[in-house]
């Protein structure tokens, strides 16, 4: 979805919202997420997810909210983020559980040989981690008066 069928979107969703109703709009930041291997209290970063756009959706996402509140459609009522994170016990359980719900995520054979090589360690207490961070934000409609 384009910048420009996003802000539509948006239009459509403040014309639907009740006068006190609310927008809440949950997406990935945009920022790489690191892929970690924690081998007892150790944690090695072994590479990051990248995406077959570059992430481009997320950019116009938050371009598309800024038009819409620009517009006056709505305004922020608060904006945050917060951190997602998936544990496996293998690169391959990561691998599976993206493939299955990020259709273009990507993971390179590199990283996978990477993290495949930590895990032969004897310690017991191993997993791989991705930690994404999320942006949340709040925004109420605004409406012409008149």
């Amino acid at each position: 979805m384009g910048l420009e069928s996003m802000v539509h979107a948006l239009e459509k969703i403040h014309f639907l919202l009740k006068p006190d109703g609310v927008l809440i709009d949950i997406h990935p930041s945009g920022e790489p997420p690191p892929i970690n291997v924690r081998l007892g209290e150790e944690i090695h970063t072994v590479g990051w997810v990248r995406e077959a756009d570059d992430y481009c959706e997320y950019i116009q996402a938050d371009d598309a909210l800024e038009t819409a509140v620009s517009r006056n459609l709505f305004a922020w009522q608060k904006q945050g983020t917060f951190t997602y994170t998936v544990y496996t016990d293998t690169i391959l359980d990561l691998c599976d559980h993206l493939a299955e719900t990020w259709a273009d995520a990507i993971i390179d054979d590199e990283v996978i040989r990477r993290t495949q090589d930590l895990m032969q360690t004897p310690e017991t207490e191993k997993e791989v981690i991705l930690r994404e961070i999320i942006k949340i934000g709040r925004l109420h409609p605004k409406r012409n008066e008149g």
